[in-house]
């Protein structure tokens, strides 16, 4: 059985109701009480123990396990308390900030059993109210209307009741803020994150559960709607900042990792080297592909053709040419020079 108790304000409460917790005014909690578990506020009306409210058995021992609740209001307003999905004959009281059941039990249902019962009751604002959920058919299986039995009979085996308690919505109930539902519940004039109530409140700071405060209770969290979207999330090519770090897409096909105009969809072969994508100059026998086009670039080769008109390198005039060897030969005229150089010298001699 889980009891959920906060800020008790007398020493009548057991102290084995002290686990933490506290209703707020969009509880619903489901919750199952262990029939062998032993009654920790009912007991025998002659000793003072027995629950006074529990019309019409005011003076019927009571020993059945309980689950309790607490509940602080903050506004006079109508509380209502629903216990739903019941499996058998389950009572629910509420008792004051003492936790006494024989002298601080203020209201009960103890209808006939039924798949829902509820009480409604009018909380003053600063006062701790204790709500205790009853299996009285765990324990009565003669006078329980529902015993918590296999076969629904006083002979049959008892089993762990299991039941669902909602607790009022509306904010006339005086109820602390609830932080994710649009309203005013502790009427304040702040609504959800914007009351100041909520930063420390889990439900409003990390809504989608991805473990990140969303940014107005002082987190990180830029999209507290989306479990996806958060600080160090994985991007995806959907124009959505995944990471929370205000650059869309980075790391993607989507995305120009580089800085050099181009992405991989737009066909970037290598986006980690602003140096490489379409278009670039692609520089000849290093290796690298650097236009995008699927292959290096060669430098062309010189072949010894045989072609001995071909011209001869540094050549402007084109006289000199080439020959087969590859060396130059000398050009037709300045043969004929060499020739008339040649008779002058015979000449004078």
């Amino acid at each position: 059985m889980l009891y959920l108790l906060t800020g008790l304000a007398n020493a009548t409460c057991p102290s084995e109701l002290g686990i933490p917790g506290v209703l707020t005014c969009s509880s619903e909690i489901t919750d199952t009480i262990v029939a062998t578990d032993l009654s920790y506020l009912g007991g025998e009306c002659d000793a003072s123990e027995c629950y006074t409210c529990g019309e019409p058995y005011a003076n019927e021992a009571q020993i059945a396990p309980e689950a309790v609740y607490s509940f602080t209001c903050q506004q006079e307003g109508d509380v209502r308390l629903l216990i739903k999905d019941l499996p058998c004959d389950l009572d629910i009281y509420v008792l004051d900030e003492t936790c006494d059941p024989y002298t601080g039990c203020l209201f009960g249902s103890t209808s006939p059993y039924d798949a829902n019962d509820e009480v409604i009751f009018t909380c003053s604002p600063g006062l701790t109210y204790y709500i205790v959920v009853e299996a009285y058919g765990t324990e009565h299986l003669d006078l329980a209307s529902g015993p918590c039995t296999d076969d629904g009979t006083s002979t049959g085996n008892v089993f762990d009741p299991e039941y669902t308690l909602a607790f009022d919505v509306s904010a006339s109930t005086g109820c602390a803020e609830d932080c994710d539902d649009g309203e005013d519940n502790d009427l304040d004039g702040d609504i959800d994150c914007d009351d100041s109530d909520c930063l420390t409140e889990a439900l409003c700071c990390d809504l989608d559960e991805d473990g990140y405060w969303m940014e107005d209770c002082a987190g990180s969290d830029c999209d507290d709607s989306d479990p996806d979207v958060y600080p160090g999330a994985p991007e995806t090519a959907d124009g959505i900042d995944q990471d929370c770090d205000d650059t869309i897409d980075e790391g993607t096909d989507a995305y120009d990792d580089d800085g050099d105009g181009f992405s991989e969809d737009e066909g970037d072969c290598d986006d980690t080297d602003p140096n490489i994508f379409p278009g670039a100059e692609d520089i000849a026998d290093n290796g690298i592909d650097e236009d995008c086009d699927g292959e290096d670039e060669t430098a062309p080769i010189l072949e010894d053709t045989g072609d001995t008109d071909a011209r001869v390198p540094g050549d402007p005039s084109g006289d000199a040419k080439q020959g087969p060897c590859g060396c130059a030969t000398p050009a037709p005229m300045a043969l004929g020079w060499l020739g008339l150089l040649g008779l002058l010298a015979l000449r004078r001699r």
